[in-house]
């Protein structure tokens, strides 16, 4: 299982009620060209969400999902989910689609989400995603979803996008997309700073209007075969350097029977199912403390400036920073052991892959710097 998977609800999870103040209106960008297909995210629900319309089945049947590059499955509810939090989602309807094929016959798969759990079986059908049309879709359609958590959730479905190892299962976004007019297998997303502008996905390239002319795109490695994650060199506020991915970091990994260690490197995964900073507990103490917040966080306009080191694809440290209008959210909850009179948009969390530790770049990253993820090259493009 996907460790980032097992986190995902657990850190969307962690804000206050963010309620959709206007009408949900949720459709499909039509500026679309030649295998280039633009998906608009429509912000403003619970949990600082941006979810997407698809359409599955023919005729096509409307899902609103969150695209997630943290794991690997497409599933949506089945007309046969009778729980509570399948009451108010739009569930899939096999008998009415004359493409709809069973591939797993056998019970269905449990799939666990931190403190919930889906149960679904493998069927395949036709996957809309605006003007592209993928034909004969493997994807799960869930026959339980728990009420914990989902039921305050406000997408029906989630959409995976992450580096996926299974080669008895074709995912949307490696295997199955059309090539667009770059013939490259790439998808692009857009967040807005204010969550009830709109965001974007875009499938088969990148679109240039989020682009100022005189911007660069910085490209990078991905750095593991699980996740979208690049090399991470370190972190900088106000000029100071924190060297927090040279030293041992002391986490007893079971698995592998010895200590991790951070080897010069740690490893950032940009994650869209994540919406807040995740990183190593003693790391995030640190720079909350260097951060210097004050009581009631009265000094909130004085707060300092931080930044991700990253080493692009030619080894250089590209530096990526987050101003205090970035990285304090109101909505988010104060974390206890960071103890910060602050509402600060970090997660500690203790994971480790391949023995380096991870800093998950979530939404909040995510609104500043417009990410291009490229499957072929194995690389990540940040504006």
């Amino acid at each position: 299982m996907n460790v980032l998977l097992s986190f995902f609800v657990f850190l969307i999870l962690n804000v206050r009620p963010w309620v959709k103040s206007a009408k949900e209106n949720l459709r499909v960008s039509r500026y679309n060209t030649a295998g280039i297909s633009t998906i608009i995210l429509k912000g403003g629900y619970i949990n600082r969400q941006f979810i997407g319309e698809i359409c599955i089945g023919s005729p096509p049947q409307a899902f609103k999902v969150l695209f997630d590059t943290g794991s690997t499955n497409l599933w949506i509810p089945s007309k046969n989910c009778h729980t509570k939090a399948c009451q108010s989602k739009r569930k899939y309807d096999h008998r009415v689609s004359k493409n709809y094929k069973l591939v797993q016959k056998k019970n269905p798969v449990e799939v666990f989400f931190g403190t919930g759990k889906i149960q679904i079986a493998y069927v395949s059908d036709d996957v809309y995603l605006g003007d592209i049309t993928v034909k004969n879709q493997e994807f799960g359609v869930a026959s339980y979803i728990s009420d914990d958590p989902f039921s305050d959730m406000q997408f029906d479905g989630l959409f995976g996008l992450g580096i996926s190892d299974d080669k008895r299962r074709k995912t949307l976004i490696y295997d199955n997309i059309p090539r667009g007019r770059s013939k490259k297998n790439v998808f692009s997303i857009y967040y807005p700073k204010n969550v009830d502008d709109d965001g974007a996905i875009t499938f088969g390239g990148y679109d240039k209007k989020f682009i100022q002319p005189n911007e660069n795109i910085d490209w990078f490695d991905v750095s593991s075969r699980k996740y979208w994650a690049v090399k991470m060199i370190g972190l900088k506020i106000n000029g100071l350097f924190l060297d927090v991915c040279s030293k041992n970091i002391g986490m007893h990994n079971k698995a592998m029977n010895k200590c991790a260690t951070r080897g010069g490197y740690c490893e950032a995964v940009i994650d869209t199912g994540t919406s807040s900073i995740a990183g190593p507990k003693d790391d995030l103490i640190l720079l909350t403390r260097l951060l210097n917040p004050r009581r009631n966080c009265h000094n909130r306009a004085l707060l300092k400036r931080f930044s991700f080191l990253l080493s692009d694809e030619n080894g250089e440290q590209k530096e990526y920073e987050l101003t205090p209008a970035d990285y304090i959210v109101n909505s988010f909850r104060v974390d206890p052991i960071l103890k910060s009179p602050c509402n600060f948009a970090f997660m500690p969390i203790n994971i480790s892959s391949a023995n380096r530790y991870l800093y998950i770049l979530g939404q909040i990253f995510l609104q500043k710097y417009y990410a291009i993820f490229e499957k072929d090259k194995m690389k990540i493009g940040n504006i």
